[in-house]
């Protein structure tokens, strides 16, 4: 088909026939077409422009679209990676955390044995104290047996009288 301008359809002049169409009624009609195939691609043209500019945004859109993916998936890989650093810290301070409970209740066990030693040795000084108390008791009590004695045979002599007879019968001799 061949492109038509406006200006070819207003310049399209037709041989005249005897009997032929009304010349001005062809002209009028042939300048409606032309002014509507002009209107038609003055549309077109702005179409076209509109075309291009929404092909310009479409591939704008795609780059954007594009980067937003790629922004997506670096998001989402740091996303995972700080996860995973999460996690591995997570496991890293319970690790530390039961080490060090244990460690504490280590450290508490030996603490009790160390008191039960202590509680032990002290038992032991106290069986100790008491026994070397019930000698002491029984060496006073001793002492206070043979006293006892001593008094009672004390008693069954006099010693005052003899001394004083002793000393009379130095001064007869005298």
């Amino acid at each position: 088909m061949v492109e038509l301008s406006p200006l070819d359809i207003l310049a399209k002049s037709f041989d005249q026939k005897w009997r032929g169409y009304d010349q001005q009624q062809v002209h009028e009609f042939l300048s409606q077409v032309a002014a509507r195939l002009e209107e038609l691609l003055r549309e077109r043209g702005e179409m076209k422009q509109q075309l291009v500019k929404v092909e310009q945004d479409m591939a704008q859109f795609k780059e954007r679209e594009s980067a937003l993916q790629d922004a997506l998936i670096a998001a989402q890989k740091s996303a995972e990676h700080t996860l995973e650093g999460a996690r591995e810290d997570a496991q890293r301070i319970i690790d530390d955390g039961h080490t060090l409970a244990n460690s504490l209740v280590e450290d508490a066990h030996a603490r009790a044995r160390k008191i039960e030693l202590v509680i032990s040795d002290l038992r032991s000084r106290r069986r100790e104290a008491r026994s070397e108390l019930r000698r002491l008791v029984e060496m006073l009590d001793g002492y206070a047996a043979d006293d006892e004695q001593l008094e009672k045979e004390t008693i069954t002599t006099p010693q005052v009288a003899l001394l004083h007879r002793s000393q009379s019968s130095n001064e007869g001799q005298t």
